[in-house]
């Protein structure tokens, strides 16, 4: 094989090798059931309200915490495409100014109807553990899958180019070959389950919960094996330069 072939092969190669690290956090991104201080409807009496206001502005706290982590998780994801990005930051601007907003109301809760109030907005009109955080994280995962796809398949021309050309340069490309037709079916099966993955997950709100649980399952579960197959791929890939070399 000449050395601009060898080099646009291994080139790639490299290139696809950072599927490795792309799975990591994706265990993450299923829906979150992270235990919270203050229920929608909290324990509350004359003797304890006091208590109960504490607890209530623990948990917006942890909400403020949670959504702020989101946030640099979406400005360091180089995945996302510009209109997931637009659309998940646009969600989580306006969920940390309606906790903000609750915050700011958190002090003045000073019986325990106000506090129910206060704990029942913050848990049914934002759900930031249980909507917000497990689609920004799948939505996250699903463009890094789909821009990885898109690449691969993008290659897949000029990969089988290599192999024609080391077999004309006597090298046995057999194994290459079969190789190859691995990593496409790989690619397209990976294709197949990631594609429809950030429309469904970015539909979700609010409202949509508990429905929006096992659909962030489903979504979680399909690139799990969307994963595997580009993984599978980035070894069928490797595969075909060790044969080539």
């Amino acid at each position: 094989m000449n050395a601009h072939i060898r080099h646009r092969v291994t080139t790639l190669a490299l290139a696809a090798a950072t599927l490795a690290t792309m799975g990591v956090g994706l265990a993450a991104a299923g829906p979150a059931t992270a235990a919270t201080s203050v229920t929608s409807r909290p324990g509350c009496t004359p003797a304890t309200v006091a208590t109960a206001q504490q607890a209530l502005e623990a948990a917006l706290q942890s909400r403020v915490t949670e959504l702020a982590s989101l946030t640099t998780d979406v400005q360091n994801a180089t995945g996302l495409t510009a209109t997931d990005r637009a659309t998940v930051s646009g969600t989580l601007s306006t969920t940390s100014s309606g906790i903000q907003s609750l915050v700011g109301e958190a002090p003045s809760a000073a019986t325990c109807l106000a506090v129910w109030q206060e704990a029942k907005s913050m848990v049914q009109n934002y759900r930031v553990f249980a909507v917000v955080a497990p689609q920004t994280h799948l939505d996250i995962a699903a463009d890094t899958a789909d821009g990885i796809e898109t690449t691969l398949a993008g290659q897949e021309p000029n990969i089988q180019s290599a192999i024609t050309a080391s077999g004309k340069d006597g090298v046995n490309t057999t194994a290459a070959q079969a190789s190859f037709a691995d990593l496409q079916s790989q690619v397209t099966a990976a294709q197949g389950l990631t594609s429809g993955v950030p429309a469904t997950v970015l539909a979700q709100t609010p409202a949509s919960y508990p429905g929006s649980s096992p659909v962030f399952v489903s979504a979680r579960n399909a690139l799990r094996s969307g994963f595997a197959d580009l993984k599978q791929a980035d070894a069928d890939l490797q595969a075909i330069v060790a044969d080539l070399k």
